[in-house]
């Protein structure tokens, strides 16, 4: 299997805009993105999108270059890890990503605005 970086490249590039659109609203509290459903969406949809371009790189490396086939996202953060893609450190504060992109496209209207704001400011933090 061959490994495609232009593949890769592209989702990082798109990476790397979702996430300048995401810093737009780093200063917006819990009570504001509660109120205002507008950047509540662009928030939501931000962290969707940066979840799933992070998860199909890993899947995309782990297939192609290792030919390792997951059967969930936390099964291909750990093996992203235990083939030293990504360090540890790295893994832990990925950890939980794919449960967390579920929960925003799944029960999106069960998600609490703390949560919400706390995975985004993770997010910030962690996606670059």
């Amino acid at each position: 299997m061959v490994l495609k970086r232009e593949s890769i490249s592209a989702r990082l590039k798109e990476l790397d805009t979702v996430i300048h659109e995401l810093r737009r609203y780093e200063a917006i509290s819990a009570a504001e993105l509660q109120a205002d459903l507008s950047q509540r969406w662009v928030i939501e949809r931000g962290l969707i999108a940066a979840a799933t371009l992070i998860l199909d790189v890993a899947d995309h490396i782990l297939v192609e270059a290792y030919a390792v086939h997951t059967a969930t996202y936390e099964e291909s953060l750990s093996e992203l890890r235990d083939h030293e893609v990504i360090n540890d450190s790295l893994y832990q504060d990925l950890r939980g990503l794919g449960g967390f992109r579920n929960i925003l496209v799944h029960l999106y209207q069960e998600i609490d605005t703390r949560q919400l704001l706390e995975g985004y400011q993770k997010g910030l933090q962690t996606f670059p």
